[in-house]
C-alpha cells in the first residue's frame, strides 16, 4: 500500500472506516473542497476530488456527503476487482483506442504474414476507429459508463445519414462489417486488459453476396477495343520520353494482369529474377510461355506460388523499354546479372524503384478518359477488372477450377462462386464466342492449357 497524504498538504483527514488508512476524506489548505485518498490493491492509489465543497472554517460541513461518496467509489473498487476487474479510472475510451492502435503498430510487417499485418491494414483499422469517435460524436466516455444497447446499434447508425458524424455511409454492408471487424477486435482488447465486464454486441448485417461485390469487368469486345485504344494512345510520340515509356509501360502490364490474372500489387513488385522459362514446355511453346514466381511479400495473403503465363513477350518488351540489352546465352528473360535486381516495371531510368502510385493513377485517368465513354457502359472499370477479366475468361474455356485457381492465387470456392456465376450471367456473350468455329476450335484444343494468349483468341472473332 502507498504511503498516505500528510503533513502540510493534508488538513481535516477523516478515515472512511476506523483505523483503516487506505481510504480516507481531506481538504487541502488552500481550498474548501474535500480531497479524498483511497489505495487500490495492485494498481497504486487514487488521490482526487470528491466534488463535495465544504467550509474552510468549519469542518463539518459537507463532511458526511464526501464521507458517502468516497464509500461508494470503495464499494465499486471492490466490486471490480472481485470480478477481475481494472478499477482506476485513468483513461478514458479514445485513450484506450491510442492505446489499442500503438500495439497495433508493432504488428506491422513489410508484407503479409502470420501474427503481423500491413501498413495498409493498419491504415484501415485507424480509419474504422476514427468512425468509432464519430459515432460518440468526438467525446470520450469513462468506460464504466459504457452504454452497450446504444452500441448495439452502430451498424444502423453507420447505414443512416448525418450531416455532421456520418455524412456518407458506406454504399454496402460488406464495408461496415469490415469495420465492425477491427471494433470487435478493440473492445477484445478492453475485455482481456480487464477494464470492461463482457464484449459488445451488435445489430446483425446481411453481407451482399460475392457476386455483388466482385469488381467489373470487360465483355471480350470491349475488352479488344480498350486494349487497341490503349495500344494505339501508347505509341504516341507526342510526349516526353519519360511519358512515353510510362504509357507503353502500362499497356504491357494491362495484358501481363489479363493473360497471367496477377493482381495489380503483385505485378508492381515483381524483379527480373522472378521470372524462369518453362522447362515443362516444348521449344515452341517456350516462346510463349514461362513462369513467374510470386514472392511471398507481394503477394496479398503472404503465401508465395508459381504462375504460369503466355506473355513471353510482353516481357520481352517491358525488357527493351527499360533499355536491357537482351543476353541470348542466358535463359529467358535473358537479363545480364546487373540487372536481375531491377523492378520489371520501374521509374524511367531509375529501375531500382517501383513505377509510383501517382504515376501509375495519372495515366489511369487517362486511359479512363480514352475508354470509360466510349466502350465501358458505365462500369466501375480499374486496373484490378484485368485480372477479373482473364479470370472470367478462362471459366468460359473451361480450364479447371483447381488449376486456375492456384494461377490465380485465390481459392477454388472464391471462383466458384464468383467467376461461375459471371459465365452464366454472360451466357450470352460466351456463346457468341463459341458460335465462331475458329475461336471454338482453338478453345476446345486448349481447353486444359492455361497458356492462351487472350488477345490471338479474341482476334479470331472480333475480325468476323
Amino acid at each position: 500500500m502507498a504511503r498516505p497524504s500528510s503533513g502540510k498538504w493534508v488538513k481535516d483527514k477523516h478515515y472512511v472506516l476506523p483505523n483503516k488508512e487506505d481510504c480516507f476524506v481531506y481538504k487541502r489548505p488552500r481550498t474548501a473542497v474535500w480531497q479524498y485518498y483511497l489505495s487500490i490493491p495492485g494498481e497504486g492509489e487514487e488521490r482526487k476530488s470528491t466534488g463535495v465543497k465544504g467550509d474552510s472554517n468549519d469542518a463539518s460541513v459537507g463532511l458526511k456527503e464526501a464521507l458517502d461518496w468516497v464509500l461508494n467509489r470503495k464499494l465499486e473498487v471492490m466490486s471490480r476487482q472481485k470480478q477481475g476487474l481494472k478499477a482506476r479510472r485513468i483513461k478514458k475510451m479514445f485513450d484506450f483506442i491510442d492505446e489499442f492502435l500503438s500495439e497495433e503498430e508493432k504488428r506491422i510487417a513489410s508484407y503479409n504474414k502470420s501474427g503481423h499485418i500491413t501498413k495498409d491494414t493498419f491504415r484501415g483499422k485507424k480509419y474504422h476507429l476514427s468512425r468509432l469517435k464519430q459515432f460518440y460524436k468526438g467525446r470520450s466516455i469513462k468506460l464504466e459508463d459504457l452504454d452497450y444497447p446504444k452500441l448495439f446499434n452502430y451498424p444502423i447508425w453507420r447505414n443512416t445519414v448525418d450531416a455532421e458524424w456520418n455524412p456518407t455511409p458506406p454504399k454496402t454492408n460488406h464495408a461496415i462489417l469490415g469495420e465492425l471487424t477491427t471494433i470487435k477486435a478493440y473492445f477484445n482488447y478492453l475485455f482481456r486488459k480487464g477494464v470492461i465486464p463482457r464484449e459488445p454486441t451488435f445489430h446483425k448485417l446481411q453481407r451482399e453476396s460475392l457476386l455483388t461485390n466482385r469488381r467489373d469487368y470487360l465483355s471480350p469486345r470491349q475488352y479488344m477495343q480498350t486494349i487497341n485504344t490503349v495500344r494505339s494512345w501508347s505509341n504516341s510520340t507526342v510526349p516526353t520520353p519519360t511519358q512515353q515509356y510510362n504509357r507503353r509501360s502500362i499497356y504491357q502490364a494491362l495484358i501481363i494482369m489479363s493473360n497471367s490474372c496477377l493482381r495489380k500489387g503483385e505485378l508492381k513488385g515483381l524483379r527480373w529474377y522472378d521470372l524462369e522459362p518453362n522447362s515443362n514446355l516444348s521449344k515452341e511453346d517456350q516462346k510463349i510461355g514461362h513462369i513467374i514466381r510470386i514472392r511471398p511479400e507481394i503477394t496479398k495473403v503472404g503465401v508465395p506460388r508459381v504462375v504460369q503465363s503466355p506473355t513471353v513477350k510482353r516481357f520481352d518488351e517491358l525488357r527493351r523499354l527499360a533499355g536491357i540489352p537482351k543476353d541470348s546465352k542466358i535463359p529467358f528473360p535473358h537479363i545480364p546479372p546487373q540487372f536481375r535486381s531491377n523492378y520489371v516495371i520501374g521509374k524511367y531510368n531509375h529501375f531500382d524503384n517501383p513505377l509510383g502510385v501517382g504515376t501509375s493513377n495519372r495515366i489511369w485517368q487517362e486511359i479512363k478518359e480514352l475508354c470509360a465513354d466510349r466502350y465501358w457502359n458505365q462500369r466501375n472499370i480499374s486496373y484490378y477488372s484485368f485480372r477479373h477479366t482473364g479470370i472470367s475468361f478462362a471459366v468460359a474455356r473451361g480450364v479447371p477450377i483447381l488449376q486456375l485457381a492456384r494461377n490465380c492465387g485465390t481459392g477454388s470456392r472464391y471462383i466458384e462462386q464468383v467467376y461461375y456465376h459471371h459465365e452464366s450471367e454472360s451466357l450470352q456473350t460466351w456463346d457468341t464466342l463459341n458460335q465462331n468455329r475458329t475461336f471454338h476450335q482453338r478453345m476446345h484444343k486448349h481447353r486444359d492449357d492455361l497458356l492462351v494468349e487472350m488477345e490471338d483468341a479474341l482476334d479470331l472473332v472480333l475480325e468476323d
